[in-house]
């Protein structure tokens, strides 16, 4: 839901996630700290350095360049370079599905015309399903090593998932390891459920048959390397200085990070996963502000800005002729969060109630009535945005349900079903039941100038049928982080779906394991169908199970899905070999490759 993954890192680009996020969120706890030297790289010039510099702009920091801890979309992407990934994967836009492959083996065959990825980046030369579909078995590579020179075992996935299974650490990928034996039980017996018979040979064990796809799925979390993170205890380890010095084995190591400036990637020389980044040095460059950011596209002082307004395209390509606009989707989309239950109540006792204000599925069919989503598609998006219903995407299009039709804008609905929920208008016109007012705060996060459009249509559109909706913008960080927490009661924020279709971390009941359910929905339905469609060894055959889930989703509203979003990149033509699909939009960024520019950036 936020602009995070809530998939894992290593598939998708680099089985990224999930994905996600999803905008995905929390803050480290401490400030600028400095890894290696700054070097020219970041200083906004063109020639000498600069030429062998990318330089990307984005709207917030990385929360962490940890994979058990980070959730944010640059998080994500700066993880997949520097860490290195059990498989490969890449989304097949005419089926709809994702493929694996390793080394050696792939999962299924590409549709033609599909197929481009790299198996090379993989640690896995191969593996096999047991017969009962209950272990699945990883034959490791020989020649793959972290930073440091010490080689990438099978241990190191052990130890890993035990990090992310660990409550006190408390990762939002839980749910990757719901299968595992002694999952079932309540606590995963890692002894059993993982094993290690040697360097190159990985074993995973599930207490339940499991379908390939997704026993290769949530195999592939990303792996940190045990010999540096052994003697952490797990309650030091957000805190951990070690999150600020990633030890990795991908094609980019980290040069240098400013919290809230930069981070700078220098190509890893020594990496054989696939091979060293093409391009030297890639800055990402917090820049909150979006007219900023254009105009540092525009200026040549960055090379890549994502989510270009539409009605900015003209003037964008006309000031500089080397910059072009490229689309992918649909992947992402934004929405306007509900807290489904009283969520002091919740912390305070850890029971579950009813949230006061949008506690009733009636009452929030009502507000998504009441939001003309439409309108604010034809003002901001226009064709480059499309009406959302749940959470499964139409590019997945085996299990998307076409049948569902949008909740139309309609007020005076919208206002019926409040009456009949008890909400009446009081002496000033807002709306109250038992003498507490229709009144709330939305937040959402600084320099997305996409959501400020949308927010104030709705704050309009629900003062329009007696709801104070106030609007307050957070620094990025302060936002996730509070989200994360369940601290808000009501937001806008987006989320990147994962491409293999699992939404307990999502919709999930248990919100100990489901780490990215921020609204405490519930719906035991939703778990069984969920459940039911792992039971299926050919995604294709879970096909039923989603399309109810998708019913339920519509009906139920936890959340008032706005629209997908065809993501509008910006891009410097003296940027060569880029590949944008529905994985991302630095899907092969370790192929890329830089022209030299004589412009010089102001």
């Amino acid at each position: 839901m936020i602009e995070t993954f809530a998939n894992n890192f290593s598939a998708t680009r680099r089985l990224a996630v999930n994905l996600m996020f999803v905008v995905f969120l929390l803050t480290l706890s401490s400030c600028n700290r400095h890894n290696g030297s700054e070097g020219e790289a970041g200083k906004g010039k063109r020639g000498g350095a600069m030429d062998s510099t990318l330089v990307i702009a984005m709207l917030g920091d990385a929360d962490y360049l940890n994979p058990v801890l980070g959730s944010t979309v640059t998080s994500g992407n700066i993880i997949g370079l520097i860490y290195p990934s059990l498989l490969q994967s890449e989304f097949d836009t005419t089926t709809g599905l994702l493929n694996y492959m390793a080394l050696e083996k792939k999962l299924r065959e590409a549709t033609p015309g599909q197929g481009s990825k790299n198996p090379k980046g993989a640690l896995a030369k191969s593996w096999y399903m047991s017969k009962d579909q209950k272990s699945i078995t990883y034959i490791l590579r020989k020649d793959a090593f972290w930073n440091d020179g010490k080689p990438v075992v099978s241990g190191d996935f052990k130890f890993s998932y035990q990090l992310y299974g660990n409550p006190v650490i408390a990762s939002a990928r839980q749910q990757y390891l719901a299968e595992l034996i002694g999952a079932d039980k309540g606590k995963v017996d890692f002894n059993k459920a993982i094993e290690t018979p040697d360097d190159t040979t990985l074993v995973f064990r599930f207490y339940k048959p499991v379908p390939e796809h997704l026993a290769l799925y949530h195999t592939s979390l990303t792996p940190l390397p045990a010999h540096q993170w052994k003697k952490v205890k797990p309650e030091e380890f957000r805190h951990s200085p070690l999150n600020l010095e990633p030890l990795g084995a991908g094609p980019y190591k980290l040069k240098n990070w400013q919290q809230q400036q930069e981070i700078v990637l220098a190509s890893s020389r020594t990496s054989n996963l696939p091979k060293p980044g093409t391009i030297p040095l890639i800055t990402f460059r917090v820049v909150p502000d979006y007219t900023v950011r254009l105009a540092q596209l525009q200026t040549g002082a960055v090379d890549v800005v994502e989510n270009i307004k539409p009605e900015d395209f003209t003037a964008l390509l006309k000031a500089n002729n080397q910059i072009e606009v490229k689309t992918v989707g649909l992947r992402v989309y934004d929405y306007v969060g509900w807290s489904n239950i009283d969520q002091n109540e919740y912390h305070k006792t850890g029971k579950i109630r009813p949230h006061p204000l949008f506690g009733s599925a009636r009452v929030r069919l009502a507000l998504t009535q009441a939001i003309d989503r439409e309108a604010i598609i034809d003002g901001y998006l226009k064709q480059y945005g499309v009406i959302c219903n749940t959470d499964i995407s139409p590019s997945l299009k085996w299990a998307y349900n076409d049948r569902i039709m949008p909740h139309a804008f309609d007020p005076s609905k919208a206002s019926a079903l409040l009456r009949a929920e008890g909400w009446l208008p009081g002496p000033d016109g807002i709306l109250q039941k038992q003498g507490r007012k229709f009144s709330f705060v939305l937040y959402t996060n600084a320099g997305n100038a996409r959501r400020n459009y949308a927010s104030v249509i709705i704050q309009q559109n629900l003062r329009s049928i007696g709801i104070d909706c106030k609007l307050d913008v957070q620094e990025s960080n302060v936002f996730f982080e509070s989200l994360q927490e369940r601290k808000l009661d009501a937001w806008m924020a987006g989320w990147s779906i994962g491409l293999e279709i699992d939404p307990l971390d999502v919709w999930g009941s248990d919100l100990n394991k489901s780490r990215f359910n921020f609204t405490g929905y519930q719906n035991p339905r939703i778990n069984e169908l969920c459940e039911l469609a792992k039971l299926k060894m050919d995604p294709t055959g879970a096909s039923a199970y989603w399309l109810e889930y998708q019913e339920i989703i519509h009906q139920d509203q936890p959340i008032t899905f706005l629209y997908w979003i065809k993501e509008t990149q910006g891009f410097s033509k003296r940027i060569e070999g880029e590949e944008l699909n529905i994985s991302g939009a630095f899907y092969n960024i370790d192929d890329w490759r830089l022209r030299p520019s004589a412009n010089v950036a102001l």
